[in-house]
């Protein structure tokens, strides 16, 4: 067995084979990923709300803090659920990733020593079927030509980060291109980052505008009543509509008259009063009649 072995090897190193490949190297350059941060909260990031359809404006930005220029930069770019590469240009690769839509994208520029350039184009925007209120991540990584050149190329990169069968796509569009941009430094040096999208909830319905009747009191018009019309002191009146148990008003009824036909819980309290009235002044003619007899 041990002779099986020794010729198994010696044939091996003989026929050429090839030890492991060495991992790839760091990244040589120094960078990181930075972006908006609120008004005077710092280091909290800018979060933003678009509706369905409607562009992220964040600046996806790369910052140098390294005392020597670096020469080309990739940016990958991951859309988050809910959102979809509104544009795709051609120095970009576009497939699935593990958080959804993903692009890489090359670029010839040259970053200065602790300079700061950013993608400020139109890239991402919130899809069209996306659910208002929902939120969801705009995520980005930045790093030097020279790290993609040492696997290979960006798009073996590309390969190596899609989805297992996803295809990918290089776009067609324009020339996507970095612009400086003074953007804040990031609490945590890394070359990732991401901000939060939040799709616009619906618009609500028009609310009623007070026009009279009160401070705070809407007065019915004709969109609310089609049976009310406003009088000069602002107390609608009716005009012949139906009434609550759906009929019409007709000749007759104290509402066809202009009044307010009596309707309701109310109406045997009414009726009873006027019966007890009708009572007491029969008595008291009768009393006056037969004083006046006897």
């Amino acid at each position: 067995m041990r002779v099986v072995v020794g010729v198994l090897a010696v044939a091996g190193l003989a026929l050429g084979v090839q030890a492991p490949a060495r991992a790839a190297p760091p990244d040589p350059a120094k960078i990181e990923a930075v972006t908006e941060i609120q008004d005077d909260m710092w280091p909290i990031k800018k979060e933003y709300t678009v509706g369905p359809g409607e562009v992220v404006p964040a600046p996806l930005g790369v910052q140098s803090v390294d005392s020597r220029p670096v020469r080309g930069l990739v940016a990958q770019v991951e859309a988050g659920e809910s959102l979809e590469f509104a544009r795709r240009y051609r120095n970009c690769w576009y497939t699935l990733g593990s958080r959804g839509e993903m692009a890489w994208c090359s670029f010839d520029a040259v970053l200065a020593p602790y300079r700061t350039l950013a993608i400020t184009a139109p890239m991402v925007a919130a899809s069209a079927q996306a659910r208002p209120g929902a939120e969801t991540v705009l995520a980005f990584r930045w790093q030097s030509r020279a790290w993609a050149d040492a696997r290979g190329g960006v798009r073996e990169v590309v390969d190596y980060f899609a989805v297992p069968g996803a295809p990918v796509v290089a776009g067609t569009g324009a020339l996507l291109t970095l612009e400086p941009r003074d953007l804040p430094t990031a609490d945590i040096r890394t070359n990732g980052n991401h901000v939060q999208v939040r799709v616009a909830a619906a618009t609500p319905g028009p609310s009623v505008t007070p026009t009279g009747g009160g401070v705070g009191t809407p007065s019915p018009t004709p969109s609310d009543s089609p049976s009310a019309t406003p009088t000069a002191t602002g107390t609608p009146t009716t005009t012949g509509g139906s009434d609550a148990a759906g009929g019409s008003g007709a000749a007759g009824d104290p509402g066809a008259a202009g009044g307010l036909p009596v309707t309701g819980p109310n109406t045997a309290a009414v009726g009873a009063v006027l019966l007890a009235a009708g009572l007491i002044g029969y008595l008291s003619g009768r009393r006056r009649r037969n004083r006046f007899e006897s």
